[in-house]
């Protein structure tokens, strides 16, 4: 099969990523990374842009992965049907349409 479970939850990292560095609502994560920050890490901006970024995505994985999973609860019945997964890359798609205007800028 072309898209396996394995394949899709890569696809769904990507587009997490994607979310990550070029999201819109970077403004909003820098202030809250900056003092989330550890201390061995230098205060400089490109430091708190890298873990802004990161926690973009996570948040992306986090909040996109709760469909999905209420999906693959609903649907007891096959374990290793990809379903959820084709869920959880449309949500973190939909989480990502506002940062595909960053790109092209």
């Amino acid at each position: 099969m072309l898209f396996d479970r394995h394949m899709l939850f890569t696809l769904v990292i990507g587009v997490a990523v994607v979310n990550g560095i070029f999201s819109p609502y970077l403004n909003i994560a820098v202030p809250i990374t900056a003092v989330l920050m550890p201390e061995m890490f230098p205060r400089n901006p490109s430091w708190v842009l890298f873990f802004s970024s990161i926690f973009v995505a996570s948040a992306t994985l986090l909040f996109s992965g709760v469909p999905a999973a209420i999906h693959e609860r609903l649907r007891a019945g096959e374990p290793d049907s990809p379903a959820p997964m084709w869920t959880w890359l449309a949500v973190a798609g939909l989480m990502t349409l506002p940062a595909l205007a960053n790109i092209s800028a």
